[in-house]
């Protein structure tokens, strides 16, 4: 009997039998198996959960059962051409925007950018802003780039910058700092002093840190005309009393 299709019949006509392998009496709203070889009725679920026929001793298995076909949902409906052209232009929509979209425009406006890096409290950081901007709204060649950090942020900003190879052009930094930049040859000449040597470092007016230009600027000679302006233009401070009150234990010290 290989190779035969177990019908699927209704219960109504097994009435007052009942299933082989459950013994459940079979309903007329029962979907019932008849096995093709011993023709013992089972309810499907049964058929199937057994593997064939639930009677002792005969040998048919389940082959494949047939039933009317499920209609099911069916394939989904095609999309049309019209809402793939609008999906088509949105999308190329998208693309031009990120293209052409207007940029905001450079404050630089072609001059070349000189980035400055320092910490700063707030007075400080009011009077460098200033300066920056009188600076910028005169010079016709180079502009200031200020970004000014909360004490204690600069050395890790600075690691970072320079591991991405994007130093800042000049910057305030401390004296251990200073050495080492020193040690490692990336800071930029500033001059000569009375003998002849040169100095990569200048006193900033009103902290304890030193004004350099790392080496590797794009733009050496601008570099260095922002560092004399500030120099030149930042309000002096009582330095010697920055390094007393820097030496004397919190609260009382600079921290």
């Amino acid at each position: 009997m290989k190779g035969n299709l177990e019908k699927i019949t209704r219960g109504t006509e097994h009435l007052g039998q009942s299933c082989v392998f459950c013994q459940q009496d079979i309903q007329a709203e029962d979907e019932v198996i008849a096995c093709p070889r011993c023709r013992s009725p089972h309810h499907v679920h049964c058929w199937k959960d057994k593997g064939g026929c639930g009677k002792t001793g005969c040998p048919q298995v389940a082959q494949a059962v047939r039933g009317e076909r499920p209609q099911g949902d069916g394939p989904p409906p095609p999309i049309s051409r019209k809402v793939i052209a609008l999906g088509v232009v949105a999308i190329a929509a998208i693309i031009l925007a990120f293209i052409f979209w207007p940029k905001p425009p450079d404050p630089a406006m072609g001059r070349a950018k000189v980035v400055f890096m320092g910490e700063a409290y707030f007075e400080l950081s009011e009077a460098l802003t200033e300066l920056a901007k009188e600076y910028n709204a005169t010079s016709e060649t180079t502009y200031i780039d200020l970004q000014l950090l909360p004490p204690g942020a600069m050395d890790t900003k600075l690691i970072v910058l320079i591991a991405a190879n994007e130093a800042p052009d000049v910057m305030a930094i401390d004296d251990d700092r200073f050495a080492y930049f020193l040690e490692n040859d990336v800071l930029l000449p500033l001059g000569e002093d009375e003998s002849g040597e040169p100095i990569y470092g200048m006193q900033h007016p009103a902290q304890l840190t030193k004004l350099v230009v790392w080496s590797d600027t794009d733009h050496p000679q601008q570099a260095l005309e922002v560092l004399h302006y500030f120099v030149d233009h930042i309000p002096p401070l009582d330095l010697n009393l920055l390094r007393e009150l820097e030496s004397q234990p919190w609260p009382f010290g600079i921290e």
